[in-house]
C-alpha cells in the first residue's frame, strides 16, 4: 500500500491534487454527500465540489466550509429531477473524477440522470448506494462505457444489481465480485468483512483492515470519497480501489482504539483518514 500512495512534490498547488465532484443528496439525506465530500478532502484532493439539489444548497453551504457547493435545479422538490441534468453536466466539466449516489434516492428520474451522466462524462466514475440501485434498472448502459467505473456496493445492493439474494452474495462474495466485474467491465468493491476488490483483468484483492464498529450509517459514503480522491490524484482505478478500502478500514481500526467498536460513528472514521494515510507512510 505504501508503494501505491502517491508521493507529494514540494513544488505543487491545490490543482496538482485533483478536482473531484460528488453528486448526491436529497431532502433528509444531506449527510451522505457531506461525508463523501469531506472524505475526499481528508484523503488529499485539492479541490472538492459537492453538487446537490438546489433545495439543499443552503444547508450544504453551512455544513461544508472547505468544499465548493454547486446546486442543480430541482423545482423545490428536494431531490434531483430531469431539470437538474444541465446544471450537473456543467458542474462536472473539467473534473478528474466524480462520485455519484450518496443520498441521491432512487426513481425513474434519478435513473435517467445517472444514465445521462455515464453517457456524457468522459472520466472515471465511482458509483455507490442509490446510484447502484438506479443502475440496476438498466445495467446494460455500462457496456457503452470505455472509461473506468467503480461500484462500491454492500451485499444487498449487489444482490439487487444481479437479481439474486443477499444470502447468495454473502456465500459467494469472491465469485460474484469477479462475475460482475468481468461481465460489465467495471471494478467492484464489495463491502463488508474482508471487502473484496475485483477488476475485469482477473485481479482479486481481499482487504484485511476494518472492524465491526464500521457497520454504521455513513461509513460507505466515506469509502466512496476516499476512492474518488485517489483517482483524482492520479491513481489508476484498481489501485485507487485497493488503497481506498485499505485506508478506510485502517481509519476505522484507529477510531475503534479510542471509541471502541460499539461507539464508532462515521465522523470518527472520517477524522482518522489522515492518520491512516500517515501510518501507511511510516
Amino acid at each position: 500500500m505504501k508503494k501505491l500512495l502517491p508521493r507529494r512534490s514540494r513544488d505543487s498547488h491545490k490543482g496538482t491534487y485533483g478536482r473531484v465532484a460528488v453528486i448526491g443528496g436529497s431532502r433528509g439525506m444531506a449527510g451522505a454527500p457531506y461525508l463523501t465530500s469531506m472524505a475526499a478532502l481528508r484523503t488529499g484532493t485539492g479541490l472538492v465540489y459537492s453538487i446537490v439539489p438546489k433545495s439543499l444548497e443552503n444547508i450544504m453551504s453551512i455544513k461544508l466550509t472547505e468544499v465548493i457547493i454547486k446546486s442543480a435545479e430541482d423545482k423545490n422538490k428536494g431531490y434531483f429531477t430531469k431539470d437538474s441534468l444541465s446544471d450537473i453536466l456543467e458542474g462536472i466539466e473539467g473534473m478528474d473524477a466524480i462520485a455519484i449516489g450518496p443520498g441521491i434516492g432512487a426513481d425513474k428520474e434519478r435513473t435517467y440522470l445517472i444514465e445521462e451522466i455515464i453517457n456524457n462524462y468522459k472520466g472515471p466514475i465511482v458509483i455507490d448506494a442509490d446510484g447502484i440501485n438506479c443502475l440496476s434498472i438498466n445495467p446494460d448502459i455500462l457496456y457503452k462505457r470505455d472509461q473506468p467505473i467503480i461500484i462500491t456496493p454492500h451485499p444487498g445492493e449487489l444482490g439487487r444489481f444481479l437479481g439474486i439474494s443477499t444470502k447468495e452474495i454473502q456465500e459467494n462474495r469472491i465469485y460474484y465480485s469477479k462475475y460482475t466485474s468481468e461481465k460489465y467491465n467495471i471494478i467492484v468493491a464489495l463491502k463488508g468483512f474482508n471487502t473484496v476488490v475485483a477488476s475485469p483483468k482477473n485481479e482479486i484483492y481481499i482487504n484485511a483492515t476494518g472492524n465491526p464498529g464500521m457497520a454504521t450509517a455513513g461509513s460507505g459514503d466515506l469509502l466512496t470519497g476516499i476512492i474518488a480522491s485517489f483517482i483524482g490524484q492520479g491513481l489508476i482505478s484498481i489501485d485507487a480501489a485497493k488503497l481506498g478500502v485499505f485506508c478506510h478500514g485502517l481509519a476505522g481500526d484507529l477510531a475503534s482504539i479510542y471509541k471502541g467498536e460499539y461507539g464508532v460513528i462515521a465522523t470518527d472514521i472520517l477524522e482518522n483518514i489522515p492518520y491512516s494515510i500517515k501510518k501507511i507512510q511510516e
